[in-house]
């Protein structure tokens, strides 16, 4: 897909020739400085992706993403700047306005840093990003799941011989013993609260008591997960049960 990204924007450039290489430059001339000029792009950008990365983490992404556009202006400038004037065969250095050049480098870097991360593809590896910026761990679990890629796994039930595992984008049922799936969970935390369900303690909102004998989990997607008298202590240890 990457390759594929760079190959289109390459083409688009040479055919577009923004920034004014259409007018100054040959046919030969732009597929030669677009394709330098995006391949290096490309190696500044994952370059600045894991230095923002190892400096603050992906816990602060206004952070990541505008330290990781200044630091691919830094980079980009003067790499564009000596490229036109070595390319170019119309404009001198001395019309090359540097300035102009960092701007727009500044400006298209953070563009598309930013347009990743809306899109989803700006997150940790092995991570899910939650809506409120929260990273989850990735269990075994999820490797095992199809149509749901990418959703948190907040439930498992027991059905017969199949685990129906619910997530925040639906619920896909495997061929498994919720046992072994428990153990395929970790490292999330969560606890049994009856025989044939287990929760993640992220995924639980709330717990209703029903009469005298009966109680539920609540999660976040609405599920209402029993709670059986033999895994009442360890709600109560969890800080769910008074």
């Amino acid at each position: 897909m990457t390759l594929s990204t760079v190959l289109a924007s390459i083409a688009i450039a040479v055919i577009a020739g923004p920034f004014g290489t259409f007018e100054t430059m040959s046919l030969v001339t732009r597929i030669t400085y677009w394709g330098i000029a995006i391949f290096s792009g490309l190696l500044v950008a994952y370059f600045c992706r894991a230095t923002m990365a190892t400096v603050c983490g992906m816990r602060h992404p206004i952070l990541f993403d505008l330290g990781a556009g200044v630091m691919a202006s830094v980079f980009l400038t003067p790499l564009i700047w000596g490229l036109r004037a070595w390319m170019d065969p119309v404009l001198g250095p001395e019309q090359l306005h540097l300035p102009s050049i960092a701007f727009n480098t500044l400006v298209i870097a953070w563009g598309i840093f930013i347009l990743r991360r809306q899109i989803g593809l700006e997150k940790p590896s092995g991570y899910w990003r939650r809506e409120t910026g929260e990273d989850l761990p990735k269990p075994r679990l999820h490797r095992r799941l199809s149509a749901l890629d990418g959703g948190e796994i907040i439930h498992l039930s027991a059905n017969d011989h199949f685990v129906e595992v619910a997530t925040d984008r639906g619920v896909e049922t495997l061929r498994l013993r919720l046992g072994d799936a428990v153990d395929e969970m970790d490292p999330i935390k969560g606890l049994w609260t009856h025989r044939s369900h287990w929760v993640a303690l992220s995924a639980v909102v709330g717990v209703e008591q029903v009469g005298a004998n009966k109680t539920f989990v609540i999660l976040r997607n609405g599920d209402r997960v029993p709670v059986s008298r033999k895994y009442r202590p360890r709600l109560t240890a969890a800080g769910l049960l008074e």
